[in-house]
């Protein structure tokens, strides 16, 4: 689902919003967030209904923090598509063809991603020392 048409990303189903306690308001959704390592290049507005989002949950595999969640390739040194619920702080972890195939499977990615030229974005790593700008000179 996005804000423009309300409706299940992957099977199109319409929605009357966010999984909620209250039962039998209608199907409700997941709403669920990707970025490649970087927030600021993330994306929020998707929405799954209950169903695609526990066939998701079953496709993308065990959550870990070094390595793709579906093929166990080790990610320490490669970019990764990082995929969870909105409001959880665990998530999975996507390869770049896993990612590409996670992007395509939306319906909402169009024109779909031409796997000859996706590419994600490689993070900076999380142990690189921090630098200081040098202050110009004279300034105190």
């Amino acid at each position: 689902m996005t804000i423009y048409d309300l409706r299940c990303d992957r099977c199109d189903a319409v929605l009357v919003g966010p999984a909620a306690p209250t039962p039998g308001a209608g199907v409700r959704g997941v709403r669920f967030r990707y970025h490649p390592a970087a927030r600021e290049l993330g994306d929020d507005a998707g929405m799954f209904c209950e169903g695609c989002w526990q066939a998701c949950n079953v496709w993308f595999g065990e959550q870990a923090i070094d390595r793709c969640s579906r093929c166990g390739v080790d990610l320490r040194s490669a970019p990764a598509l990082v995929v969870s619920a909105v409001g959880e702080l665990a998530g999975w972890l996507l390869c770049t063809s896993d990612a590409l195939e996670f992007l395509n499977s939306l319906r909402t990615v169009e024109p779909k991603l031409d796997p000859e030229t996706f590419r994600l974005p490689v993070a900076a790593p999380t142990d690189a020392p921090v630098r200081l700008r040098d202050r110009p000179q004279g300034a105190k």
